[in-house]
């Protein structure tokens, strides 16, 4: 089974839905980065019965009045139709757009694909855009595929499904992904 990258999607916009209490816990919540922090993240998201999702985060900062919603600690597993483990992501930190639906993780970024022609990939910066059906990194990013191909790209860009990646430079063993020389 491939990925299900727009599962980020869903999992941003719950985030992005949350709601706290009207009034602040403590005289202290002035000094807050946000207008609501909610803290031990840790929720399951399914669909007829079957997970699709589960996200983990230390803290998630909603601001009511811009489209964003961040998060530090990021652990998202990502499940198929029959709520088997797709793919694994986790970094120190992720954004959500409420607006647009783009997200973006930060940080020692690592997106474990499980699958057969699945791959392992380290980045500082990982990009969804889930209208294009895009994923992305703009950095230094390493792919290691399960073949034990592994290669350094100096950015990438692949769809949803990773069916099409287009790398810009590169080295490594075995690059049998296209290769662009923008």
């Amino acid at each position: 089974m491939r990925t299900r990258i727009p599962t980020l999607l869903l999992v941003f916009a719950m985030i992005g839905a949350c709601d706290a209490a009207s009034s602040p816990p403590t005289g202290e919540y002035e000094s807050l980065p946000a207008d609501q922090v909610i803290t031990n993240i840790d929720h399951l998201f399914t669909s007829d019965g079957v997970r699709r999702a589960q996200l983990r985060a230390d803290t998630a900062y909603v601001f009511r009045d811009s489209t964003s919603t961040r998060m530090r600690g990021v652990t998202l597993e990502m499940y198929d139709n029959q709520g088997g483990l797709t793919s694994t992501l986790t970094a120190d930190s992720g954004q959500y757009n409420t607006k647009t639906q783009k997200t973006v993780a930060r940080g020692n970024v690592v997106l474990i694909i499980e699958d057969p022609d699945g791959r392992t990939i380290w980045t500082e910066e990982l990009h969804y855009d889930p209208v294009a059906k895009r994923v992305w990194s703009e950095v230094p990013t390493r792919m290691l595929m399960n073949s034990g191909e592994d290669f350094h790209v100096e950015g990438f860009t692949a769809d949803d499904q990773f069916r099409n990646v287009e790398t810009v430079g590169g080295s490594g063993t075995g690059l049998r992904l296209p290769v662009s020389s923008q």
